[in-house]
């Protein structure tokens, strides 16, 4: 595997396994409230995660896929908004998470970009002499 592709692998796969563990965290938060507005606590996703996650959220509106998931869970826990808690945690860390692996990749190339850029002014010419 050339350098550059393990660079992007790296980078990506470290952004996305931090942002899901940050939503991780966020389920865990909600499920442990008591209070349905808990669930608030996903907006900074929407923020961050801009434009990818809001679009998650409105095709997950309109098709509903995620729904006999939550309502299983909803049933398990006999509270009503862990549902609406595994249906955003699930949509902010797969989503989310690929939001934040294209950026890693997009990173890596504007730094390689910059790096081959500053090599090329750092190494001066080598002009012969005869």
């Amino acid at each position: 595997m050339p350098n550059d592709m393990h660079d992007r692998l790296t980078l990506g796969i470290t952004l996305f396994a931090i942002h899901s563990f940050a939503s991780f965290l966020t389920f865990l938060y909600c499920h442990s409230s008591t209070e349905s507005r808990a669930v608030f606590a996903y907006f900074l996703f929407l923020i961050v995660d801009a434009p990818t996650l809001p679009w998650a959220f409105e095709l997950e509106g309109t098709i509903g896929l995620l729904s006999p998931l939550a309502d299983a869970w909803t049933d398990v826990w006999y509270y009503g908004h862990h549902g609406i808690n595994l249906r955003a945690f699930i949509l902010t860390a797969t989503f989310g998470g690929l939001h934040w692996f294209v950026i890693g990749n997009l990173l890596t190339d504007l730094f390689t970009w910059i790096h081959q850029q500053l090599q090329r002014r750092s190494t001066p010419s080598t002009v012969q002499s005869i």
